[in-house]
């Protein structure tokens, strides 16, 4: 058998330059999630430990989303409405949501809403009702 084949140095610098520039290039894969994540106290290889956890977490990132942002509800009914001798304190109580305080940035806003929620509570008409921040800042009467 010859020695042609049988290395018998180490391979030369250029060689295995090469080599660790590649390894600086490509990184090694992560994990997506790490296994000791833990919620609602049990742990587990999964990020939630049941599936009802991430419905939570969906319904959480909603509410939280849709703070500061304007959601209309339509074809409501006024049942009451309710003001007091105080500056820009008046509410209005709409089937299907409750009480709602009317935006009170002005007095004019408040007259406004008042008028409006005193004549459809009058003629049992439908609204709709832009709320943010949990108050009233626009209203149509049908």
């Amino acid at each position: 058998m010859s020695k042609k084949n049988i290395p018998t140095e180490l391979p030369s610098t250029a060689a295995s330059s090469a080599a660790a520039a590649s390894d600086t290039f490509a990184p090694q894969a992560q994990p997506l999630l790490p296994a000791s994540k833990t919620e609602n106290g049990k742990s587990g290889g999964s990020a939630f430990a049941t599936p009802f956890d991430s419905i939570a977490e969906f319904e959480k990132a909603q509410a939280d989303e849709a703070y500061g942002a304007g959601v209309w509800h339509t074809n409501k009914k006024v049942v009451g409405v309710w003001t007091i001798a105080q500056t820009r304190n008046a509410w209005v109580n709409l089937t299907d949501l409750g009480w709602k305080k009317f935006y009170n940035g002005s007095d004019s806003s408040i007259v406004a809403f008042n008028i409006l929620a005193g004549t459809a509570l009058e003629k049992q008409t439908l609204v709709n009702v832009l709320i943010e921040n949990d108050q009233i800042v626009e209203m149509y009467a049908w």
